[in-house]
């Protein structure tokens, strides 16, 4: 009996086929309901930047820039979902029974509205790319091939491990909505407060733990790297290695614009004590 917490609730709702072939036949409906649900949100995410930020997104800022703000609030909604998705995944059994080939009902679950948000993303990407440019086309792309891949099924129990780096991106959204209004919007103790947490862990979960979790990987498939085809394995463990290099690319970004902030706010500072 599966325990009622790697259950998929969703399961139910799909229209055909009624007696699916293989996983991603079975779960097909559940990339189709979060890619619907994520397209809906963005539709909302107008009205909801409207009450939040109020006259600053209604009337200063370009048609362009009100895109930008709509999509970093589905980014911060998918986030949260992420992240109690995740947690849940860390208890399952078949991440020491069967940490390749092993999957419950929830894991596929949890792929398939992973890899809906990807497709969504993806699309985006696509469409704004003046706006995003290569490197987060790449990251889309990476993240929906590897939850795709997560239907043959390889490598799900590890899902948790890579979906944690969501814990980071809450604190990504905020600092991007926090540069974007009008300065005493946000409380400096707020802004610095989250630029902290945002560095922190976007450190400890997306390059410490990303490293670490890469090469864990890789050793629970070496011993059986013979079951499975090289066109499966290779691709995704480079793109792994490729989505860690964005993100120390990112970080190191992160740390440079944090250092020209310090020494901005170090020379106002001097500025004021010589006009006193």
């Amino acid at each position: 009996m599966i325990h009622p917490i790697y259950d998929d609730p969703l399961l139910w709702l799909r229209p055909f086929p009624a007696e699916p072939r293989n996983l991603l036949e079975k779960h097909w409906h559940e990339i189709a309901i979060s890619l619907i649900f994520y397209q809906v949100l963005y539709y909302l995410s107008a009205p909801i930047c409207a009450y939040i930020f109020g006259s600053h997104y209604t009337h200063e800022i370009s048609k362009k820039q009100r895109v930008n703000f709509d999509i970093h609030i589905v980014a911060l909604v998918q986030s949260f979902i992420s992240i109690l998705l995740t947690l849940p995944l860390f208890k399952d059994p078949i991440w020491k029974e069967d940490p390749i080939f092993g999957h419950t009902p929830f894991s596929n679950l949890v792929s398939a509205l992973t890899a809906g948000y990807f497709i969504w993303d993806s699309i985006v990407c696509i469409r704004h790319f003046k706006m995003f440019g290569l490197g987060f086309l790449l990251h889309a792309f990476a993240a929906l091939y590897v939850f795709m891949m997560a239907f043959k099924p390889f490598c799900q129990p590890w899902i948790p491990a890579y979906l944690i780096f969501e814990l980071s991106t809450p604190f990504v959204n905020i600092n991007w909505f926090i540069a974007r209004l009008p300065d005493g919007y946000v409380s400096t103790k707020f802004t610095v407060i989250n630029g902290l947490l945002l560095m922190v862990t976007f450190f400890s979960v997306r390059i410490v733990w990303g490293l670490y979790a890469v090469v864990q990987t890789f050793a629970d498939y070496w011993p059986i790297r013979d079951q499975v085809p090289g066109w499966l394995a290779l691709p995704i463990f480079a793109l792994n290695l490729l989505l860690d290099a964005l993100n120390m690319y990112w970080f190191y970004k992160m740390v440079l614009i944090a250092k020209k902030k310090f020494k901005k706010s170090k020379s106002n500072d001097e500025k004021l004590k010589k006009s006193e």
